[in-house]
């Protein structure tokens, strides 16, 4: 196979390589089930780097171009053939605009948090869905649907979560939203009035806390400790109308509720009449062990459970979901309807085939390996440049961990951070928020060398 690479332009060697293979499997010129040579071959024919052919290689995995066999190598995917496919000329930037770029966007790495690895989502395989959705759905797909989400996503939702996360749910008690904040932000609409009294993780998201005070709720915190909320120190003599909780991965510490301080939420929740709120954001990405039971699935009429597709797949897909106690159904939906009737029926059409046939499992399956490895390399990486001066909380799930160290941090630190093109988020005292899914590898080394350089100067 000969591929034209040139080494003089500003196009990166890995985008060259990869739009080079990608260009000639559109167009036909690599047949299916063409056999792709080894990538030590083709890095010696190019006087490139392995890692480079490596990394195209998984781009062209990823996108469903190509397959892999065990032991075999890998091959030119069937159906990738584009009619007519043109490629267009890669668009050299001018010196000053690669410079500006760099700067200002290229070179920072941000530890965000919620974003997961978006280079790696199968656009081939959902986007075979979404056409063939497209062209075998019923007029009545195209007009306005059930406020409640379309029945046939909901009937897999309720027999996905049983599986995976043993939630105790008929497809009834399910509304589709327009992504979990959504979800959040009609159920405490709901439940909450101004004067009456909410729970609320002390640290959390300070985004949840507007959604909950624009209700004129009253907040009152609950504090967190590695394993989660201290039951031990819920408000005893109040009677909170919702308690909001991250049970299964608590942002942003980390911790997982062990069994017995969920035992003792749904207890204070009866004694209290208080109802309880379940954040599920990112639980399927545990790397101990399969993901724990939800809180719902200890008492489904006291625990509404919100969950969303966004850290699974990718966060423009706008679909979350809530699990309502049957008694709360009716009068979400009517909420639901008045915000925007609907969430998109053509995407819930095509997400519900994506789960049925087992996608969504083999995605999952598949970025937990990736994830793990990455969040391996952050606490390597860490141990590398801050040996006995941290400790880590909430290293066993999600996407994201904190670091917690033994040294106090400048007051200027997030300019000191800014000023080494690295972002994470400060959290009260001596930690920093890193999320780590949607970095690669060595961008993860180099983002915390340079965290390094900024608490050293």
């Amino acid at each position: 196979m000969w591929l034209s690479i040139d080494k003089n332009v500003t196009v990166p060697m890995l985008r060259q390589v990869y739009q080079a293979i990608r260009d000639r499997i559109l167009a036909g010129e690599l047949h299916a089930g063409y056999k792709l040579p080894s990538t030590r071959v083709l890095a010696l024919q190019l006087n490139v780097s392995r890692n480079v052919i490596l990394e195209a290689y998984e781009m062209l995995l990823a996108e469903g171009l190509a397959i892999a066999r065990s032991g075999s190598g890998t091959y030119v995917a069937e159906g990738a053939v584009l009619p007519g496919y043109v490629s267009a000329p890669p668009i050299e930037a001018s010196a000053s605009a690669v410079e500006s770029a760099y700067s200002n966007e290229m070179s920072v790495i941000s530890f965000q948090t919620g974003l997961p690895a978006l280079e790696l989502f199968p656009r081939k395989s959902w986007a075979d869905l979404l056409q063939s959705v497209c062209k075998e759905a019923p007029d009545l797909a195209l007009g306005y649907g059930d406020p409640a989400g379309e029945s046939e996503l909901r009937r897999e939702l309720a027999d996905y979560l049983v599986h995976t996360r043993g939630v105790k749910a008929s497809p009834e008690h399910i509304v589709i939203t327009s992504g979990a904040v959504q979800a959040i932000q009609l159920v405490t609409r709901l439940l909450l009035s101004a004067g009456d009294e909410a729970l609320v993780e002390e640290p959390t998201n300070e985004d949840l806390k507007s959604i909950l005070a624009a209700t004129g709720a009253t907040l009152r915190s609950m504090p967190v400790d590695d394993s989660g909320v201290i039951t031990a120190d819920l408000p005893q003599k109040r009677h909170p109308k919702l308690a909001y909780l991250t049970p299964s991965h608590q942002f942003p510490l980390g911790g997982i509720l062990p069994i017995q301080r969920r035992i003792e939420l749904i207890q204070y929740a009866a004694r209290t009449g208080c109802l309880l709120l379940e954040d599920d954001y990112d639980s399927e990405f545990r790397y101990d062990g399969a993901p724990v039971h939800s809180l719902q699935s200890l008492d489904p009429e006291r625990v509404l459970y919100v969950g969303t597709f966004s850290k699974i797949l990718f966060p423009a897909l706008r679909i979350g979901y809530i699990v309502l106690p049957s008694s709360r159904v009716a009068d979400f939906i009517r909420l639901k309807q008045l915000a925007d009737y609907q969430t998109a029926s053509l995407e819930q059409i095509v997400l519900s085939r994506y789960i049925r046939k087992r996608l969504l499992h083999k995605h999952v399956h598949k970025m937990k390996k990736v994830y793990a490895k990455r969040r391996q390399v952050l606490l390597d990486s860490l141990e590398q440049h801050f040996t006995g001066q941290y400790r880590v909380c909430g290293r066993s799930a999600g996407l994201h961990l904190v670091a917690e160290f033994q040294f106090p941090f400048r007051e200027d630190l997030p300019k000191c951070l800014h000023s080494q093109n690295v972002f994470a988020a400060q959290l009260e005292g001596n930690r920093l928020l890193m999320g780590y899914g949607h970095l690669k590898e060595n961008e993860i080394r180099e983002g915390v060398r340079r965290i390094r350089n900024a608490l050293q100067r």
